[in-house]
This record gives structure tokens, C-alpha cells and sequence, in this order.
């Protein structure tokens, strides 16, 4: 028996929504040809924070979790990136000449620890980019979501994880390099051959469009309506026998692992991380391109990271106070257009209309079908 949960179905793949988007790839497959290599550089990284505000969205927009952690979930994949890169450069690459990286030197370790030893390989590498922050995510979503914990605080529980794994990674420096990070790692490259800057902005644009494809048909399946159905009446679904924490727990993993690429990606970019982006001001940073984007839209915050990026690229040539002008933005939105600048487009245009499924019944009603 298939049952259809607060009167709605599956929707078919909208034709409006194909255009839309084939007409925005072939944008962005054009942009590298006629733009510089900074802006190439500054887009692949807006394009990465813009598939980390998706994998937020399915968890704060769709399922109704505000979370800080994210930025914990980028940084933890990230690190597995950065191992991988700077265990691969060449003894002459090494500040010391030999296989330690620096930061281990300088903290007088002599030998490779075990536990980071294995991520030379790039398959250990790769999955440890999705694995240890799905993981991490695992079991902190247990805790969390078993005891029944809600609203405002998960939130408090995700601030202090931030706050709390920015000081110890930045108290083992021998392992992490401290404030400082990894940094001066290899390019990464392929059989031998190093990726050029056009090459990662590919790679990073395929990853970004495959998290927006895999976040639509997540959210127009079945279950992507009872992570609606959640956000909107959670005592309701539990009543109709669904575990509703088994599900925010998965979509909670789910979304770690994605972020955790997105931080894995970030590495080979910029050649270096840190744990700046675990402290809260970064995964509030997050929350913002999500908020203003609109939630529940997932092109809404993938559009705020990308026009958010831009602007903080010029402000910061005219002032240091580039924050407050993210801020006051901030408060326009919250205060006048609460749903995101998604919802300012006129109805028919309006993407966030065309990701949610068609009523078939009313709302309050629960059907079995054969």
C-alpha cells in the first residue's frame, strides 16, 4: 500500500524548470571563456559555498532543522582533502625536504600518525571527504534526534559544536597546523597531470549542478514530502507511524556528506584550509545565503552565495565594513520579504513554485492507494 501523506502526489518534471536550467548551465559553461582567471577562481569558490547552501536548505528549508554545523561539515571534509594533497607533495615541495609535512615538523612529531597516514590514497582520501562528516553527522543527529530535541535548541547545540571543535583543532596543531591550518599543498591532478584552474571550475560547476539535481528529485520524491510533511506538522507524521527521527537523522547525514565534497573541492582551489570555516561566523554565513536565497527554493540559495560572493568581491574595494552591508540586507529581508527574494518573482517565473508537488486532495487528508 502506497500511502499519499497531506493530500499531495509526485510531480512530474516541469518543462519550464528544464529550460530554465539548461539555459543557466550553458551560461556557466560559457563563463570561463570570456571571463579572467580570477573571476573563473572567485566562481568556482562561489559555486562550492553555493552547493553547501543547498545541502542546508534540504535540512533547514525542507525539514525545518536551523543549523550552524555546516560550516563544521565543510572544514571536516576539507581537512581529509588536505591531507590527501599535502601527503603528495614532492619531498623537494616540503619546506623539511622529506615526507612529514611541515606543521608536523615544526610541532616536533616524527612520524606520520596512523590515522592520517592512510588519506595518501586518493580512494581513503575520497571517501573520507563524505564519510567523516556523515558520520560525525551520524551520530551527533542521534543524539540529537532520538532525545527529541527541537527548535531553538538544536540550534544552541550546533553553535556550541562550532565553537567547540574550532578550539580543539586549533589546539592540536602537530595534526591540524593550528590557527594556520594546512596550507602550501600540491595541485591536484589526474594520472599524473595537474588540473588547471578551468579544469577544477568544470569539475566544481558538475558537482554544484549534481547537488541542485540530487536536492529537486530528493525533494519531489515521496520522501522529500514527508521531509515537507515534518517541517510543517511533526506530531502529525510521527501519529501516522513514520519515525521521524530516522528521517531527519538521514537527511541530516545526507546533507554532511554533500557539504562535505563541497569542502573537499574547496582545498584544491584556494591550497590551503583552516578552522576559520569551523568558528560560528562562517556557518553563519550559510544560514545568510540560505535566508535571503529563500528557503525551501534550493536555487534561491545557490543565487544568494553567488550574487552574496560578488558583492563582497567589490565592497571590500571601497570599504572594510562590507559585513554591515550584508547585514542591513539581512534585516530588509527578515523584516520585509521573510520567504527570500525567491518569493519576489513574479508567480509564474517563480523557481520555488515549480519544486513543490500538486495537491491531489485536501490538505488535511490521508489516503491509501493500492
Amino acid at each position: 500500500m502506497a500511502n499519499v501523506v497531506m493530500g499531495y502526489k509526485q510531480s512530474t518534471f516541469p518543462a519550464k524548470l528544464a529550460v530554465i536550467s539548461g539555459i543557466g548551465l550553458l551560461i556557466f559553461i560559457i563563463f570561463p571563456f570570456v571571463m579572467g582567471e580570477f573571476q573563473v577562481s572567485l566562481m568556482s569558490k562561489l559555486l562550492l559555498f553555493g552547493a553547501l547552501a543547498i545541502s542546508l536548505d534540504l535540512v533547514w528549508g525542507f525539514t525545518g532543522i536551523l543549523s550552524f554545523a555546516h560550516g563544521i561539515f565543510f572544514t571536516l571534509g576539507g581537512y581529509a582533502s588536505a591531507y590527501y594533497l599535502k601527503l603528495n607533495l614532492s619531498a623537494e615541495g616540503n619546506t623539511y625536504g622529506g615526507e612529514l609535512p611541515d606543521f608536523m615538523v615544526w610541532n616536533g612529531l616524527e612520524t606520520m600518525p596512523w590515522f592520517i597516514a592512510p588519506l595518501k590514497y586518493f580512494p581513503v582520501a575520497f571517501i573520507a571527504m563524505i564519510a567523516v562528516p556523515a558520520l560525525f553527522a551520524y551520530v551527533v543527529g542521534y543524539f540529537i534526534f532520538r532525545s527529541k530535541v527541537s527548535g531553538v535548541y538544536i540550534t544552541i547545540i550546533t553553535l556550541a559544536l562550532s565553537s567547540a571543535l574550532t578550539t580543539f583543532f586549533i589546539s592540536q596543531q602537530a595534526y591540524t597546523g593550528g590557527t594556520n591550518g594546512i596550507t602550501d599543498v600540491s595541485k591536484l591532478s589526474f594520472f599524473g597531470t595537474a588540473i588547471p584552474p578551468i579544469g577544477l571550475y568544470f569539475l566544481i560547476l558538475a558537482y554544484t549542478a549534481f547537488v541542485l539535481a540530487l536536492g529537486w528529485w530528493l525533494t519531489q520524491s515521496n520522501f522529500g514530502l514527508i521531509l515537507r510533511s515534518i517541517n510543517e506538522n511533526e506530531n502529525r507524521i510521527a501519529f501516522l507511524g513514520y519515525d521521524v527521527a530516522q528521517f531527519k537523522i538521514f537527511i541530516w547525514a545526507l546533507s554532511a556528506g554533500l557539504a562535505g565534497v563541497a569542502g573537499g573541492l574547496f582545498v584544491p582551489l584556494n591550497r590551503f584550509i583552516s578552522p576559520v570555516y569551523l568558528a560560528v561566523a562562517f556557518g553563519t554565513q550559510v544560514v545568510i545565503w540560505v535566508a535571503i536565497g529563500g528557503r525551501g527554493t534550493l536555487i534561491g540559495p545557490l543565487l544568494a552565495a553567488l550574487i552574496l560572493g560578488q558583492v563582497q568581491n567589490y565592497a571590500e574595494k571601497v570599504t572594510q565594513d562590507w559585513q554591515l552591508m550584508i547585514g542591513v540586507l539581512l534585516l530588509i529581508v527578515v523584516l520585509f520579504v521573510p520567504n527570500g527574494l525567491m518569493s519576489l518573482l513574479p508567480k509564474q517565473f517563480n523557481l520555488s513554485n515549480l519544486s513543490k508537488p500538486k495537491p491531489i486532495m485536501p490538505a488535511n487528508t490521508v489516503q491509501d492507494s493500492p
